[in-house]
C-alpha cells in the first residue's frame, strides 16, 4: 500500500519503487555511454541519452557520507530521534548514490567508508524500502 498513487509520481520513480515492492534494488544505467544513474532521470547527465535500462544493482556498497538527526522534524519522528540519514556509493557505479539508512549502527559507531550490506524494511505504509547494515567484518 502506497500514501502516494503510483500514477501521481514522476514516471521515472515508478520502476525504482515497484522494483522496490519485489526486495530488488534496481537503478537506471544509460544504453548509450553505460553510465549508472539515480536518481531515476529521463536524461543521461552524461551523455544526453534519453536511452537506458533498469539494472540490479550489485557488488558491494559503502557510507559515503552521513548525517545525524537529533531534533525531530515532526512530532511522528519524536521517537526515532537519534536516526541517520545515509548516502550510500557503490562499487563499480561511478557517482550514483542512494540516500537510505544503517539500521544496526549508533551515531558513534557511524564511519565514512565503512562496508555496508542491503537489507529490506518494511515501513508501517507496507512499502519496502532498501536500508542498510553493517557488513561483519571477516576475521
Amino acid at each position: 500500500m502506497s500514501s502516494t498513487p503510483v500514477d501521481a509520481m514522476l514516471v521515472e520513480h515508478q520502476a525504482f519503487w515497484a522494483h522496490c515492492a519485489q526486495q530488488r534494488l534496481c537503478m537506471q544505467r544509460c544504453n548509450a555511454c553505460d553510465a549508472w544513474r539515480h536518481p531515476p532521470a529521463p536524461v543521461c547527465p552524461h551523455c544526453g541519452s534519453t536511452d537506458a535500462r533498469w539494472q540490479d544493482v550489485s557488488g558491494g556498497a559503502h557510507l559515503f557520507s552521513y548525517t545525524v538527526v537529533h531534533y525531530p522534524a515532526s512530532e511522528a519522528l519524536r521517537a526515532a530521534v537519534p536516526y541517520n540519514i545515509a548516502i550510500v556509493a557503490f562499487e563499480g557505479m561511478g557517482d550514483a548514490r542512494l540516500i537510505s539508512r544503517v539500521t544496526d549502527a549508533a551515531p558513534h559507531e557511524l564511519r565514512i567508508g565503512m562496508a555496508l550490506q542491503l537489507h529490506w524494511q518494511q515501513d508501517a505504509l507496507g512499502r519496502w524500502l532498501p536500508v542498510f547494515r553493517r557488513l561483519a567484518e571477516a576475521t
